[in-house]
Protein backbone atom coordinates (compact mmCIF):
# COMPACT_ATOMS: atom_id res chain seq x y z
CA UNK A 1 0.00 0.00 0.00
CA UNK A 2 1.20 3.29 -0.80
CA UNK A 3 1.73 5.97 2.10
CA UNK A 4 -1.22 8.34 0.56
CA UNK A 5 -3.45 5.09 0.07
CA UNK A 6 -2.71 4.60 3.82
CA UNK A 7 -3.14 7.94 4.77
CA UNK A 8 -6.60 7.36 2.53
CA UNK A 9 -7.49 4.83 4.88
CA UNK A 10 -7.79 6.89 7.80
CA UNK A 11 -8.83 10.10 6.46
CA UNK A 12 -11.93 7.92 4.98
CA UNK A 13 -13.02 6.13 8.59
CA UNK A 14 -13.52 9.08 9.93
CA UNK A 15 -16.34 11.76 10.07
CA UNK A 16 -13.89 14.30 10.41
CA UNK A 17 -14.82 17.72 12.34
CA UNK A 18 -12.39 20.63 11.41
CA UNK A 19 -11.41 23.40 13.58
CA UNK A 20 -9.22 26.20 11.62
CA UNK A 21 -8.55 28.34 14.39
CA UNK A 22 -7.27 32.32 14.18
CA UNK A 23 -3.92 32.64 16.11
CA UNK A 24 -4.49 31.96 19.80
CA UNK A 25 -3.72 34.58 22.46
CA UNK A 26 -2.59 32.10 25.42
CA UNK A 27 0.09 29.56 24.41
CA UNK A 28 -0.84 27.38 27.58
CA UNK A 29 -4.47 27.10 26.46
CA UNK A 30 -3.90 26.44 22.92
CA UNK A 31 -1.61 23.15 24.04
CA UNK A 32 -4.43 22.13 26.88
CA UNK A 33 -6.96 22.31 24.06
CA UNK A 34 -4.88 19.32 22.06
CA UNK A 35 -4.76 17.34 25.50
CA UNK A 36 -8.60 17.93 26.26
CA UNK A 37 -10.12 16.98 22.82
CA UNK A 38 -7.99 13.78 22.91
CA UNK A 39 -9.75 13.09 26.33
CA UNK A 40 -13.57 13.67 24.88
CA UNK A 41 -12.45 11.81 21.64
CA UNK A 42 -11.21 8.93 23.49
CA UNK A 43 -14.28 8.09 25.26
CA UNK A 44 -16.21 9.12 22.24
CA UNK A 45 -17.52 12.29 23.73
CA UNK A 46 -16.49 14.18 20.91
CA UNK A 47 -16.08 12.82 16.98
CA UNK A 48 -12.17 12.80 15.03
CA UNK A 49 -10.98 16.35 14.59
CA UNK A 50 -8.90 17.81 12.26
CA UNK A 51 -7.27 21.32 14.28
CA UNK A 52 -4.81 24.07 12.50
CA UNK A 53 -3.38 26.47 15.15
CA UNK A 54 -0.56 28.79 15.56
CA UNK A 55 0.50 30.35 19.02
CA UNK A 56 1.80 33.69 20.23
CA UNK A 57 5.51 33.93 19.91
CA UNK A 58 6.76 31.24 22.92
CA UNK A 59 9.21 28.33 23.46
CA UNK A 60 7.52 24.97 24.66
CA UNK A 61 9.60 22.56 26.73
CA UNK A 62 8.42 18.99 28.10
CA UNK A 63 8.06 18.14 31.94
CA UNK A 64 11.21 17.10 32.11
CA UNK A 65 13.27 19.88 31.04
CA UNK A 66 10.58 21.89 33.24
CA UNK A 67 13.11 19.85 36.16
CA UNK A 68 16.43 21.57 34.48
CA UNK A 69 18.56 22.81 37.38
CA UNK A 70 18.00 26.57 36.00
CA UNK A 71 14.38 26.18 34.89
CA UNK A 72 13.56 29.31 36.31
CA UNK A 73 15.76 31.70 35.98
CA UNK A 74 16.05 30.18 31.74
CA UNK A 75 11.82 31.12 32.14
CA UNK A 76 12.90 34.54 33.77
CA UNK A 77 15.44 35.75 31.21
CA UNK A 78 13.58 34.46 27.69
CA UNK A 79 10.38 36.05 28.67
CA UNK A 80 12.33 39.26 28.98
CA UNK A 81 13.08 38.93 25.24
CA UNK A 82 9.51 38.31 24.66
CA UNK A 83 9.76 34.68 24.61
CA UNK A 84 7.82 32.81 27.37
CA UNK A 85 7.68 29.41 28.20
CA UNK A 86 5.31 27.40 28.35
CA UNK A 87 5.21 23.30 29.61
CA UNK A 88 3.45 20.38 27.20
CA UNK A 89 2.96 16.99 28.74
CA UNK A 90 4.72 15.19 25.70
CA UNK A 91 8.19 14.73 25.68
CA UNK A 92 10.74 15.73 22.85
CA UNK A 93 12.87 18.43 23.43
CA UNK A 94 11.88 22.54 23.06
CA UNK A 95 10.62 23.80 20.39
CA UNK A 96 9.15 27.40 19.41
CA UNK A 97 6.24 28.30 18.65
CA UNK A 98 4.40 31.58 16.99
CA UNK A 99 2.75 33.36 14.33
CA UNK A 100 4.21 32.03 10.67
CA UNK A 101 4.94 27.95 12.70
CA UNK A 102 1.49 26.39 11.93
CA UNK A 103 0.30 23.63 13.80
CA UNK A 104 -1.69 20.22 12.35
CA UNK A 105 -3.30 18.30 14.88
CA UNK A 106 -4.97 15.06 14.11
CA UNK A 107 -7.11 13.84 17.31
CA UNK A 108 -9.52 10.65 16.69
CA UNK A 109 -10.45 7.01 18.35
CA UNK A 110 -9.61 4.08 17.45
CA UNK A 111 -11.51 0.00 18.55
CA UNK A 112 -9.15 -2.51 18.56
CA UNK A 113 -10.25 -4.15 15.31
CA UNK A 114 -8.98 -1.23 13.33
CA UNK A 115 -5.71 0.50 14.91
CA UNK A 116 -2.89 1.43 12.72
CA UNK A 117 0.60 1.63 14.19
CA UNK A 118 2.72 4.65 15.53
CA UNK A 119 4.32 4.73 11.92
CA UNK A 120 0.91 4.55 9.84
CA UNK A 121 -0.34 7.42 12.14
CA UNK A 122 2.38 9.40 11.64
CA UNK A 123 2.30 8.98 7.73
CA UNK A 124 -1.47 9.78 7.64
CA UNK A 125 -0.52 12.52 9.31
CA UNK A 126 2.34 14.17 7.42
CA UNK A 127 0.83 13.23 3.39
CA UNK A 128 -1.79 16.34 3.70
CA UNK A 129 0.99 18.22 4.46
CA UNK A 130 3.40 16.86 2.06
CA UNK A 131 0.42 16.77 -0.97
CA UNK A 132 0.24 20.81 0.39
CA UNK A 133 3.65 21.41 -0.14
CA UNK A 134 3.78 20.07 -3.20
CA UNK A 135 0.41 22.01 -4.49
CA UNK A 136 3.21 24.81 -4.21
CA UNK A 137 5.83 23.38 -6.07
CA UNK A 138 7.90 22.02 -3.01
CA UNK A 139 8.89 18.42 -2.54
CA UNK A 140 9.42 17.28 1.26
CA UNK A 141 10.53 13.84 2.31
CA UNK A 142 10.36 11.80 5.33
CA UNK A 143 13.88 11.17 7.70
CA UNK A 144 15.95 12.27 10.37
CA UNK A 145 17.68 15.85 10.45
CA UNK A 146 21.18 15.42 11.87
CA UNK A 147 21.54 18.90 13.93
CA UNK A 148 18.03 19.84 14.55
CA UNK A 149 16.11 20.07 17.47
CA UNK A 150 13.44 17.64 18.52
CA UNK A 151 14.78 15.24 15.95
CA UNK A 152 12.71 12.50 14.74
CA UNK A 153 12.15 9.74 11.54
CA UNK A 154 9.29 11.23 11.02
CA UNK A 155 10.38 15.01 10.22
CA UNK A 156 9.72 16.26 7.08
CA UNK A 157 12.82 17.89 4.98
CA UNK A 158 13.21 20.23 2.15
CA UNK A 159 16.45 19.60 0.03
CA UNK A 160 17.68 17.46 3.73
CA UNK A 161 16.69 20.39 5.75
CA UNK A 162 14.32 19.86 8.69
CA UNK A 163 10.59 21.96 7.81
CA UNK A 164 8.43 20.13 10.02
CA UNK A 165 8.64 18.28 13.26
CA UNK A 166 6.28 15.50 14.51
CA UNK A 167 4.79 14.17 17.47
CA UNK A 168 2.11 11.27 19.15
CA UNK A 169 0.49 10.46 22.17
CA UNK A 170 -1.83 7.58 22.71
CA UNK A 171 -4.17 7.31 25.41
CA UNK A 172 -6.29 4.34 26.61
CA UNK A 173 -10.14 4.68 26.15
CA UNK A 174 -11.94 5.17 29.70
CA UNK A 175 -14.73 2.24 29.47
CA UNK A 176 -17.24 3.33 26.83
CA UNK A 177 -20.51 1.87 24.87
CA UNK A 178 -18.49 2.83 21.21
CA UNK A 179 -16.47 -0.21 21.52
CA UNK A 180 -13.12 2.28 21.39
CA UNK A 181 -10.11 0.92 22.75
CA UNK A 182 -7.71 4.18 22.55
CA UNK A 183 -7.65 8.12 21.50
CA UNK A 184 -4.98 9.35 19.10
CA UNK A 185 -3.12 12.73 19.20
CA UNK A 186 -0.75 13.38 16.32
CA UNK A 187 0.88 16.92 16.03
CA UNK A 188 2.69 19.00 13.10
CA UNK A 189 4.81 21.45 13.64
CA UNK A 190 5.34 23.50 10.13
CA UNK A 191 7.66 26.04 9.88
CA UNK A 192 6.42 28.42 7.18
CA UNK A 193 7.47 31.81 7.71
CA UNK A 194 9.77 31.69 10.87
CA UNK A 195 12.94 32.20 11.16
CA UNK A 196 14.70 28.61 11.83
CA UNK A 197 18.65 30.51 12.30
CA UNK A 198 16.57 32.62 14.80
CA UNK A 199 14.63 30.27 16.57
CA UNK A 200 16.96 27.23 16.78
CA UNK A 201 19.50 30.43 18.96
CA UNK A 202 16.40 30.28 21.23
CA UNK A 203 16.15 26.87 22.00
CA UNK A 204 19.57 26.87 22.54
CA UNK A 205 19.99 29.61 24.44
CA UNK A 206 16.89 28.05 26.85
CA UNK A 207 19.44 24.86 27.41
CA UNK A 208 22.32 27.01 27.74
CA UNK A 209 20.78 28.81 30.37
CA UNK A 210 19.19 25.99 31.89
CA UNK A 211 22.30 24.22 32.91
CA UNK A 212 22.04 21.34 29.82
CA UNK A 213 24.67 20.51 27.22
CA UNK A 214 21.89 20.06 24.55
CA UNK A 215 23.02 22.37 21.37
CA UNK A 216 21.46 22.55 17.73
CA UNK A 217 22.67 23.59 14.66
CA UNK A 218 21.00 26.37 13.57
CA UNK A 219 21.49 25.83 9.57
CA UNK A 220 19.80 21.98 9.99
CA UNK A 221 16.23 23.74 10.04
CA UNK A 222 14.21 25.80 6.83
CA UNK A 223 11.39 27.15 6.28
CA UNK A 224 8.77 26.99 3.82
CA UNK A 225 8.72 30.58 2.31
CA UNK A 226 12.69 29.59 1.81
CA UNK A 227 11.73 27.71 -0.94
CA UNK A 228 9.66 30.00 -2.94
CA UNK A 229 9.83 32.98 -4.85
CA UNK A 230 7.92 36.31 -4.94
CA UNK A 231 7.25 37.92 -1.89
CA UNK A 232 4.55 37.28 0.75
CA UNK A 233 3.20 40.13 3.53
CA UNK A 234 3.56 38.85 6.64
CA UNK A 235 0.96 36.43 7.58
CA UNK A 236 -0.05 35.65 3.78
CA UNK A 237 1.80 32.75 3.25
CA UNK A 238 0.41 30.80 6.14
CA UNK A 239 -2.91 31.48 4.95
CA UNK A 240 -2.16 29.93 2.02
CA UNK A 241 -0.87 27.06 3.43
CA UNK A 242 -3.50 27.02 5.77
CA UNK A 243 -6.02 26.82 2.74
CA UNK A 244 -3.72 24.43 0.88
CA UNK A 245 -3.57 21.72 3.79
CA UNK A 246 -7.53 22.04 4.10
CA UNK A 247 -8.07 21.36 0.32
CA UNK A 248 -5.30 18.42 0.30
CA UNK A 249 -7.52 16.87 3.34
CA UNK A 250 -10.62 17.16 1.72
CA UNK A 251 -8.86 14.92 -0.93
CA UNK A 252 -7.90 12.33 1.02
CA UNK A 253 -11.12 11.60 2.47
CA UNK A 254 -12.85 11.19 -0.53
CA UNK A 255 -12.57 7.78 -1.80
Amino acid sequence: MTEKALAKRLYQSHQWRILNEPIAQNTGKALALDADLLKQIAKGALPATIRLWECPQSLIVSRKEAKLPHFEQACQTLSQLDWPVAVRDSGGTAVPHGPGILNFSLIFAQTKAHTLDVDEIYIALCEPIRSALNSLGIQSEYGETPGAYCDGRFNLNIESLKVTGTAQRITLSPSNSHGLHRGVLAQAMIMVEADPQHTTAIVNQFYKLSGADNLYDPAASTSVDRHLSGSYTAGRLTEVLRRELLLSIEDFKKA
